[in-house]
């Protein structure tokens, strides 16, 4: 997609607010694949780029063709049309339709900006913390450097937990909000004993343990055996 940084920031807003479970089937959502969020978000930008823009979602009250939209595409759940629609209104209201007008009340501080997002009417940022903190990374990543990235955790969703428990021999579960602290814990200290930031290790660690049965295994055994040598 081609881009400008204002759209940049509402597409990766989209995106991160519905990376979530599936209302219906209870599963956490596909992202890769022709048929995964991220490739859906990019057909929807392409055929509704409307839906994006909050002056032209909200400006034009097009809730119900929003809902239309959404509805035709299976990973989308009935929550995702309210969700967006609503920050959307905030966005249009309260920050001339721009993310970046959000990042910038808040003096570009990522601890900040995660408090903010979760007292300023934004729907479905809250819960365990997965999604402002990818929404986090991927602001500070790609729109604007945000100080104090370092603070925010690692998103401990299935993925982060598995390899955890791969890496430690522990049996931590996902689904418990207790284990997941104590992952963010275990990964914030490591991370400030070995001058990482956690959000920038997520990705390589989820990468690690989705495809651990089809290469990722291997990866650390080789890499493991490299440094023992």
């Amino acid at each position: 997609l081609n881009l400008d940084n204002r759209e940049l920031a509402l597409f990766l807003t989209f995106g991160s607010m519905t990376n979530h479970r599936h209302n219906k089937t209870g599963k956490s959502k596909k992202t890769d694949g022709e048929h995964g969020l991220w490739r859906v978000s990019e057909r929807l930008w392409k055929n509704h780029s409307w839906l994006f823009k909050p002056e032209e979602l909200v400006g034009e009250t097009q809730k119900d063709r929003l809902e239309d939209v959404l509805a035709d595409e299976d990973i989308m759940d009935s929550r995702d049309p309210r969700w967006w629609y609503t920050n959307a209104e905030t966005l249009y209201n309260d920050y001339d339709s721009d993310p970046r007008e959000f990042l910038a009340a808040h003096d570009y501080v990522a601890p900040e900006i995660e408090t903010a997002i979760q007292d300023n009417g934004f729907q479905g940022f809250g819960g365990s913390g997965k999604v402002r903190s990818l929404w986090l990374r991927f602001m500070d990543e790609e729109i604007n450097q945000l100080d104090r990235i370092g603070d925010i955790p690692i998103p401990a969703d299935f993925h982060i937990v598995g390899l955890t428990n791969r890496f430690g021999g522990t049996d931590y579960d996902p689904r418990n909000k207790d284990d997941r602290e104590d992952v963010k814990r275990y990964w914030q200290f490591f991370c400030t004993q070995h001058d990482f930031i956690p959000v920038k290790i997520d990705k390589p660690l989820w990468l690690l343990d989705k495809y651990w049965d089809s290469g990722g295994h291997q990866y650390i055994s080789e890499q493991l055996a490299a440094i023992r040598s």
